[in-house]
């Protein structure tokens, strides 16, 4: 795979290819759709697939949702990027959205379904679960304290974090190309521990059964599956901690194989 950052990257000899556009923000299963209508047309013509997000236009086969838009004010359409190419020698072919439960699949609507706290159908489709990366940082230490040492991602800014609470799903390190090195089923915190008064929102995950971690630094993932339950206060520490046991109980049934 190759990726360029502009037409100078573009080697002078690449020659043809079959091209789709978009933003592709989260490549959900409508994205990944388009995607493999480029791979069906590139393999039936024996060319390599090009997925940019620029303009002009190359001089290929061009494949993009049947609502994209494009040009001043996002007032160019499917038919006049068809014009375009009978002008400058290229092909464009507008797929069909997919829909899911009667709903098209867009970013928008994840990102809803992710504020609302329902990764389950996030990922049903995103085609995966929701992944958030960062990178591990200290936090209070209480999970320590409490007998469930947790990993607190320290996540850029504008990312998409499903709703407070607590969620199952697994925890991953990364090497510094974001490729896995290691992966554990975990229960998913997301919130500002009200229990303790409050404060930051945060990010942290706790890897099953595992006291044994050392991750400060490390570059991780979290992917989440389920979401268990939404944030609670509760009056006792023992409480919190006995509900903590129940979590991770949820957690490791529904993680398992």
């Amino acid at each position: 795979m190759y990726r360029w950052y502009g037409l100078d990257d573009v080697p002078a000899d690449w020659g043809g290819c079959v091209a789709t556009i978009g933003v592709f923000d989260g490549v959900h299963r409508g994205h990944q759709r388009i995607v493999g209508r480029a791979v069906e047309l590139a393999r039936a013509r024996n060319l390599p697939v090009v997925v940019i997000t620029f303009d002009p236009h190359p001089d290929a086969a061009v494949v993009v949702g049947e609502n994209f838009r494009f040009g001043y004010r996002a007032a160019g359409d499917v038919p006049l990027l068809a014009q375009l190419g009978e002008k400058y020698d290229f092909t464009a072919e507008g797929v069909p959205l997919l829909a899911d439960g009667g709903v098209t699949i867009s970013s928008t609507s994840i990102r809803e379904r992710l504020a609302a706290g329902d990764v389950a159908g996030a990922a049903a489709v995103l085609g995966r679960p929701h992944r958030v990366e960062g990178v591990v940082v200290r936090g209070h230490m209480r999970g320590r304290a409490l007998g469930f040492p947790t990993a607190n991602l320290e996540v850029p800014p504008h990312r998409a974090i499903p709703a407070d609470g607590v969620y199952a799903g697994w925890l991953a390190a990364l090497d510094t190309h974001g490729t896995e090195t290691e992966r554990w089923p975990a229960a998913i915190s997301v919130g500002t521990n009200p229990t303790f008064g409050g404060g930051d929102r945060t990010v942290e995950a706790y890897a099953l059964d595992r006291d044994d971690l050392d991750l400060y630094g490390v570059r991780a993932a979290i992917d989440f599956a389920v979401r268990l339950r939404g944030t609670e206060r509760f009056d006792t520490v023992d409480a919190l901690v006995a509900q903590m046991r129940e979590d991770v109980n949820q957690a490791r049934a529904l993680t398992a194989g």
